[in-house]
Protein backbone atom coordinates (compact mmCIF):
# COMPACT_ATOMS: atom_id res chain seq x y z
CA UNK A 1 0.00 0.00 0.00
CA UNK A 2 2.70 2.45 1.05
CA UNK A 3 4.78 1.47 -1.98
CA UNK A 4 1.82 2.11 -4.29
CA UNK A 5 1.24 5.54 -2.76
CA UNK A 6 4.94 6.34 -3.09
CA UNK A 7 4.91 5.30 -6.75
CA UNK A 8 1.82 7.43 -7.37
CA UNK A 9 3.49 10.44 -5.77
CA UNK A 10 6.62 9.91 -7.85
CA UNK A 11 4.49 9.60 -10.98
CA UNK A 12 2.58 12.80 -10.26
CA UNK A 13 5.81 14.63 -9.45
CA UNK A 14 7.33 13.45 -12.72
CA UNK A 15 4.29 14.62 -14.67
CA UNK A 16 4.47 17.97 -12.88
CA UNK A 17 8.12 18.40 -13.77
CA UNK A 18 7.43 17.48 -17.39
CA UNK A 19 4.62 20.04 -17.52
CA UNK A 20 6.87 22.73 -16.06
CA UNK A 21 9.56 21.87 -18.61
CA UNK A 22 7.08 21.82 -21.49
CA UNK A 23 5.60 25.21 -20.63
CA UNK A 24 9.02 26.82 -20.26
CA UNK A 25 10.22 25.30 -23.51
CA UNK A 26 7.08 26.47 -25.32
CA UNK A 27 7.47 30.04 -24.02
CA UNK A 28 11.09 30.14 -25.21
CA UNK A 29 10.49 28.56 -28.62
CA UNK A 30 7.36 30.59 -29.37
CA UNK A 31 9.34 33.81 -29.01
CA UNK A 32 12.09 32.89 -31.45
CA UNK A 33 10.40 34.28 -34.55
CA UNK A 34 9.84 37.59 -32.74
CA UNK A 35 13.46 37.98 -31.65
CA UNK A 36 15.37 40.20 -34.07
CA UNK A 37 18.75 41.81 -34.64
CA UNK A 38 19.04 45.53 -35.43
CA UNK A 39 19.75 44.60 -39.05
CA UNK A 40 16.59 42.49 -39.27
CA UNK A 41 14.53 45.29 -37.75
CA UNK A 42 16.00 47.76 -40.21
CA UNK A 43 14.83 45.67 -43.16
CA UNK A 44 11.16 45.69 -42.10
CA UNK A 45 8.40 48.13 -41.17
CA UNK A 46 9.52 47.80 -37.56
CA UNK A 47 12.06 50.44 -38.57
CA UNK A 48 9.25 53.00 -38.72
CA UNK A 49 9.74 56.05 -36.52
CA UNK A 50 6.25 55.41 -35.14
CA UNK A 51 7.35 52.19 -33.38
CA UNK A 52 8.99 53.01 -30.04
CA UNK A 53 11.76 51.16 -28.25
CA UNK A 54 10.84 49.89 -24.77
CA UNK A 55 13.64 49.15 -22.31
CA UNK A 56 12.53 47.13 -19.29
CA UNK A 57 14.02 48.16 -15.97
CA UNK A 58 16.24 46.16 -13.63
CA UNK A 59 18.27 46.84 -10.52
CA UNK A 60 20.27 50.00 -9.89
CA UNK A 61 23.19 50.74 -7.56
CA UNK A 62 22.89 53.50 -4.93
CA UNK A 63 20.22 55.20 -7.03
CA UNK A 64 23.05 56.40 -9.30
CA UNK A 65 24.13 53.74 -11.77
CA UNK A 66 22.66 50.70 -13.52
CA UNK A 67 23.42 47.16 -12.44
CA UNK A 68 25.30 44.98 -14.93
CA UNK A 69 22.03 43.50 -16.10
CA UNK A 70 20.45 46.90 -16.67
CA UNK A 71 23.60 48.26 -18.32
CA UNK A 72 23.40 45.38 -20.80
CA UNK A 73 19.87 46.39 -21.72
CA UNK A 74 20.83 50.03 -22.04
CA UNK A 75 23.86 49.26 -24.22
CA UNK A 76 21.64 47.30 -26.59
CA UNK A 77 19.09 50.12 -26.58
CA UNK A 78 21.92 52.50 -27.42
CA UNK A 79 22.66 50.46 -30.55
CA UNK A 80 19.01 50.76 -31.60
CA UNK A 81 18.95 54.47 -30.79
CA UNK A 82 21.93 55.02 -33.06
CA UNK A 83 20.49 52.84 -35.82
CA UNK A 84 17.08 54.54 -35.65
CA UNK A 85 17.78 58.17 -34.71
CA UNK A 86 14.14 59.29 -34.78
CA UNK A 87 12.56 56.58 -32.66
CA UNK A 88 11.24 57.36 -29.19
CA UNK A 89 12.76 55.38 -26.33
CA UNK A 90 10.63 54.45 -23.33
CA UNK A 91 12.33 53.57 -20.06
CA UNK A 92 9.88 51.54 -17.95
CA UNK A 93 10.87 50.62 -14.44
CA UNK A 94 10.43 50.93 -10.72
CA UNK A 95 10.33 54.45 -9.27
CA UNK A 96 9.16 53.47 -5.80
CA UNK A 97 10.27 56.71 -4.15
CA UNK A 98 12.92 59.42 -4.34
CA UNK A 99 15.53 56.97 -3.11
CA UNK A 100 14.90 54.36 -5.80
CA UNK A 101 14.36 55.58 -9.35
CA UNK A 102 15.33 53.08 -12.04
CA UNK A 103 14.01 55.14 -14.93
CA UNK A 104 16.00 58.29 -14.06
CA UNK A 105 19.19 56.23 -13.85
CA UNK A 106 18.35 54.61 -17.20
CA UNK A 107 17.82 57.96 -18.90
CA UNK A 108 20.98 59.47 -17.41
CA UNK A 109 23.01 56.54 -18.74
CA UNK A 110 21.71 56.94 -22.29
CA UNK A 111 22.14 60.72 -22.25
CA UNK A 112 25.73 60.30 -21.05
CA UNK A 113 26.27 58.02 -24.06
CA UNK A 114 24.99 60.56 -26.55
CA UNK A 115 21.23 60.00 -26.86
CA UNK A 116 19.21 63.22 -27.00
CA UNK A 117 17.28 63.57 -23.76
CA UNK A 118 14.07 64.71 -25.46
CA UNK A 119 13.82 61.31 -27.21
CA UNK A 120 13.71 59.45 -23.91
CA UNK A 121 10.36 59.07 -22.12
CA UNK A 122 10.03 57.74 -18.59
CA UNK A 123 7.32 55.35 -17.42
CA UNK A 124 7.64 55.62 -13.65
CA UNK A 125 5.21 52.80 -12.80
CA UNK A 126 6.73 49.79 -14.57
CA UNK A 127 6.95 47.77 -11.38
CA UNK A 128 6.87 44.43 -13.20
CA UNK A 129 7.11 43.14 -16.75
CA UNK A 130 3.33 42.82 -16.85
CA UNK A 131 2.86 46.37 -15.53
CA UNK A 132 5.25 47.80 -18.14
CA UNK A 133 3.48 46.11 -21.04
CA UNK A 134 -0.05 46.70 -19.75
CA UNK A 135 0.72 50.39 -19.29
CA UNK A 136 2.34 50.61 -22.71
CA UNK A 137 -0.91 49.43 -24.27
CA UNK A 138 -3.58 50.92 -22.02
CA UNK A 139 -1.97 54.05 -20.55
CA UNK A 140 0.65 55.11 -23.10
CA UNK A 141 -1.54 54.17 -26.06
CA UNK A 142 0.99 52.13 -28.04
CA UNK A 143 0.08 49.12 -30.18
CA UNK A 144 3.51 48.18 -31.56
CA UNK A 145 6.84 48.08 -29.79
CA UNK A 146 10.43 46.84 -29.88
CA UNK A 147 11.27 45.34 -26.47
CA UNK A 148 14.83 45.34 -25.15
CA UNK A 149 15.85 42.95 -22.38
CA UNK A 150 18.05 39.88 -21.92
CA UNK A 151 17.16 36.73 -23.82
CA UNK A 152 16.11 34.76 -20.74
CA UNK A 153 13.54 37.50 -19.97
CA UNK A 154 12.61 38.43 -23.52
CA UNK A 155 10.60 35.29 -24.28
CA UNK A 156 8.33 35.94 -21.30
CA UNK A 157 7.94 39.62 -22.16
CA UNK A 158 6.97 38.78 -25.74
CA UNK A 159 4.40 36.24 -24.51
CA UNK A 160 2.82 38.84 -22.23
CA UNK A 161 2.79 41.35 -25.07
CA UNK A 162 0.91 38.89 -27.28
CA UNK A 163 -1.60 38.27 -24.53
CA UNK A 164 -2.19 42.00 -24.11
CA UNK A 165 -2.77 42.51 -27.83
CA UNK A 166 0.53 44.25 -28.51
CA UNK A 167 2.43 43.64 -31.72
CA UNK A 168 6.01 43.24 -30.57
CA UNK A 169 9.46 42.14 -31.55
CA UNK A 170 12.43 41.97 -29.24
CA UNK A 171 16.15 42.57 -29.15
CA UNK A 172 18.09 40.25 -26.84
CA UNK A 173 20.41 42.41 -24.75
CA UNK A 174 23.90 41.70 -23.53
CA UNK A 175 24.07 39.35 -20.57
CA UNK A 176 26.86 38.25 -18.26
CA UNK A 177 27.59 34.53 -18.21
CA UNK A 178 28.31 34.74 -14.47
CA UNK A 179 24.70 35.56 -13.59
CA UNK A 180 22.91 33.76 -16.39
CA UNK A 181 22.24 30.46 -14.58
CA UNK A 182 20.77 32.19 -11.52
CA UNK A 183 18.48 34.34 -13.64
CA UNK A 184 17.45 31.46 -15.91
CA UNK A 185 16.48 29.48 -12.80
CA UNK A 186 14.38 32.39 -11.53
CA UNK A 187 12.64 32.64 -14.89
CA UNK A 188 11.26 29.09 -14.63
CA UNK A 189 8.66 30.14 -12.08
CA UNK A 190 8.09 33.54 -13.66
CA UNK A 191 7.29 31.92 -17.02
CA UNK A 192 4.75 29.63 -15.37
CA UNK A 193 3.00 32.55 -13.68
CA UNK A 194 2.88 34.67 -16.82
CA UNK A 195 1.76 31.68 -18.91
CA UNK A 196 -1.19 31.44 -16.52
CA UNK A 197 -1.82 35.18 -16.93
CA UNK A 198 -1.69 34.99 -20.71
CA UNK A 199 -3.54 31.75 -21.40
CA UNK A 200 -5.38 30.62 -18.28
CA UNK A 201 -7.04 33.83 -17.14
CA UNK A 202 -5.00 34.30 -13.97
CA UNK A 203 -5.69 37.85 -12.78
CA UNK A 204 -2.82 40.16 -11.92
CA UNK A 205 -3.31 43.20 -9.67
CA UNK A 206 -4.44 46.25 -11.66
CA UNK A 207 -1.37 48.22 -12.80
CA UNK A 208 -1.25 51.93 -12.10
CA UNK A 209 -3.12 54.08 -14.61
CA UNK A 210 -1.21 57.22 -13.59
CA UNK A 211 1.42 59.09 -15.59
CA UNK A 212 0.19 59.04 -19.21
CA UNK A 213 2.67 60.29 -21.81
CA UNK A 214 2.17 62.66 -24.74
CA UNK A 215 4.70 61.50 -27.33
CA UNK A 216 4.18 64.66 -29.40
CA UNK A 217 6.02 66.55 -26.66
CA UNK A 218 9.56 66.31 -25.35
CA UNK A 219 10.48 63.31 -23.25
CA UNK A 220 12.05 65.72 -20.78
CA UNK A 221 8.53 66.54 -19.57
CA UNK A 222 8.34 63.03 -18.11
CA UNK A 223 11.48 63.37 -16.00
CA UNK A 224 10.25 64.94 -12.79
CA UNK A 225 7.25 63.05 -11.50
CA UNK A 226 6.79 62.66 -7.75
CA UNK A 227 5.86 59.19 -6.57
CA UNK A 228 5.89 57.80 -3.06
CA UNK A 229 7.61 59.74 -0.29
Amino acid sequence: MILSIFKAIIGLASLGLLLILAINLWVIVSAQFQTKTPQQIQATDWASDQVPILVLGAGIIDNKEPSKVLAGRLNSALTLAQTFPNKALIMSGDHTNQYYNEVAVMKDYLVQHGVASERIYLDHAGYSTYDSLYRLKHVLGQNRVIIVTQGYHLSRALMLARGLGLQAVGLAAEEAASTRFKREFREIGARLKDFAVTYLGYQMPQPSLDFPIDFSQSGDLTDHIKVGD
